[in-house]
């Protein structure tokens, strides 16, 4: 990443929490290598914002309304490759740390960590380099191992359905979603619960939740 002229590090931070997202700026502010330079409070937003400043930097939310975090952070890379997105979480589970991989984000990092930490992970980051913070470390490396995690037993298409079920949404409600019959739905559903040994839907939105299958970026 180039920096501009050795002036600080540009930052945005888009959070729908808007009390986190400014004592975090508020922080952030207080380090002379760093720069905020505007909040958004939805992923679409966030975009805009993003287009107006191009920053080094965006500090990124997985769960907020109107275009969520994932989806943010993989438009973020395709179009504005010279901005590193670090994605901040209060879900610290093995769907998001997996849907953060595979989206590719240089960081991913659960919002209990210090905010020194994550000004040393910012540094790292353009840099060039990546972070995971401890707690993301351990579930990439203990549970998305195992041969039983969800993303080796699932496909894509059994994964969206399983997230909006979990969400409660009806089988008319994820067929619009995804563009598929609500007989469609029902198939997968009864496939999913065969192919997991799982006997009603309840046990199957209780796998899902165990998993962290549900709600942003499904």
């Amino acid at each position: 990443m180039n920096l501009r002229a050795g002036g600080p590090i540009r930052v945005v931070i888009i959070d729908d929490e808007t009390l986190f997202a400014k004592t975090l700026g508020a922080w952030l502010e207080m380090d002379p290598g760093l720069s905020v330079h505007g909040y958004a409070g939805s992923g679409n937003l966030g975009w805009k914002l993003c287009l107006e400043v191009s920053p080094d930097v965006a500090l990124v939310d997985v769960a907020m309304p109107d275009g969520d975090g994932i989806t943010l952070a993989k438009r973020l890379m395709n179009e504005l490759p010279e901005t590193c997105v670090i994605l901040l979480t209060g879900r610290v589970d093995p769907h998001t740390a997996w849907q953060a991989g595979q989206a590719g984000v240089q960081g991913l990092i659960d919002k209990t960590i210090e905010p020194q930490v994550l000004s040393k992970a910012i540094r790292h980051l353009v840099e060039g380099g990546q972070f995971l913070s401890p707690t993301f470390q351990k579930i990439m490396e203990e549970q998305l191992t195992k041969p039983e995690a969800f993303q080796k037993v699932l496909t894509n298409r059994e994964l969206a359905v399983l997230c909006r079920l979990t969400d409660g949404q009806s089988d008319p409600d994820i067929g619009k979603d995804l563009d598929i019959s609500a007989e469609t739905v029902a198939f997968h559903r009864k496939s999913l619960r065969r192919k997991l040994d799982l006997h009603d839907d309840r046990s199957l939105v209780a796998y899902g939740r165990k998993w962290g299958i549900f709600g942003a970026g499904g």
